[in-house]
C-alpha cells in the first residue's frame, strides 16, 4: 500500500473566512480539519478520512467563489484533482480514469484534464513563470508498454543489488518513474506555488509534521480544547 492523501488549496488571504466555513462543515459532516495559514496566497485545508471525501470541496465551493484545487493521491496508484472557480467545477483530472472500472469515452475525455483553463489562475500568481505547456507535461501519463519497461528495469536493478552483498547503492532505481502518480502530484502543486501538499490530516496528527511549513500556525477544527 502506497501513499494515500488529499488536501484542498484555496486561493485566499482571509483565513478567518475559511475557518468559519470549515467550522460549519465540520459540524455538518462530522469531520475534523486542520487549516494552514496563508502561504504564497494559498490556504490549505486538510480533512479527516485522509482528504478523500470529495463532498468537502463541493460544500466549500458553494460558499467561496474564488479558486479552489482539490489534490488527491490514491495509494501511489493515481493522481486526481478537481478545480473549482465561481462556485462551479471547472476541470477534473485522473491519471487512471478507469482505475475503478471501464467508463465511457466521453467520461475518459472529461477526466483528461484541460491545462488551458488554468490561464487566469496563473496570471494571478506573483513571480510565477509556470506555463500551460508545463502543466500539460505534468499531466501526461505513460503508456502500458512504457510502464512495463520501467517495471522490468526496476526488477533487474533489485535482483542485481540482492545478488551483490557488497552493494547498497539504490541510486539507479527509477523512483520517479515507478511512483509516477506521486511525482505528478508533487510537480503539479509546485507549478502553482502550493506548499505542504503531500500530506493529509491523519499524517499530520501522527506527528509527520517535521517538514511542514509554518506548522505552529495551523488551526484545528473543532478546537481540541473544547
Amino acid at each position: 500500500m502506497g501513499a494515500y492523501y488529499g488536501s484542498i488549496h484555496i486561493r485566499s488571504t482571509d483565513t478567518e473566512e475559511i475557518v468559519e466555513i470549515v467550522k460549519r462543515l465540520a459540524a455538518q459532516e462530522k469531520l475534523k480539519f486542520l487549516i494552514s495559514p496563508c502561504i504564497n496566497g494559498w490556504i490549505s485545508v486538510y480533512s479527516s478520512e485522509k482528504g478523500q471525501n470529495t463532498t468537502v470541496i463541493t460544500v466549500i465551493a458553494q460558499q467561496f467563489s474564488g479558486h479552489l484545487i482539490n489534490l488527491i493521491l490514491y495509494h501511489d496508484d493515481f493522481f486526481y484533482y478537481e478545480y473549482y472557480r465561481g462556485h462551479q467545477l471547472i476541470n477534473v483530472y485522473s491519471s487512471e480514469p478507469e482505475y475503478f472500472g471501464t467508463i465511457s469515452k466521453e467520461e475518459k475525455e472529461r477526466l483528461g484534464g484541460k491545462p488551458e483553463i488554468f490561464a487566469d489562475l496563473l496570471a494571478e500568481l506573483p513571480n510565477n513563470q509556470t506555463t500551460i505547456e508545463e502543466i500539460a507535461e505534468v499531466l501526461i501519463v505513460r503508456s502500458e508498454e512504457e510502464r512495463a519497461e520501467v517495471y522490468q528495469r526496476s526488477l533487474e536493478i533489485l535482483k542485481r543489488l540482492q545478488s551483490d552483498a557488497n552493494s547498497s547503492d539504490m541510486s539507479e532505481m527509477p523512483y520517479d518513474e515507478v511512483f509516477q502518480a506521486a511525482k505528478q502530484f508533487s510537480d503539479f502543486a509546485k507549478l502553482f506555488n502550493i506548499s505542504n501538499a503531500s500530506t493529509c490530516y491523519e499524517y499530520l496528527q501522527d506527528n509527520e509534521d517535521q517538514e511542514i511549513e509554518r506548522w505552529s500556525e495551523f488551526v484545528h477544527i473543532p478546537d481540541p480544547a473544547i
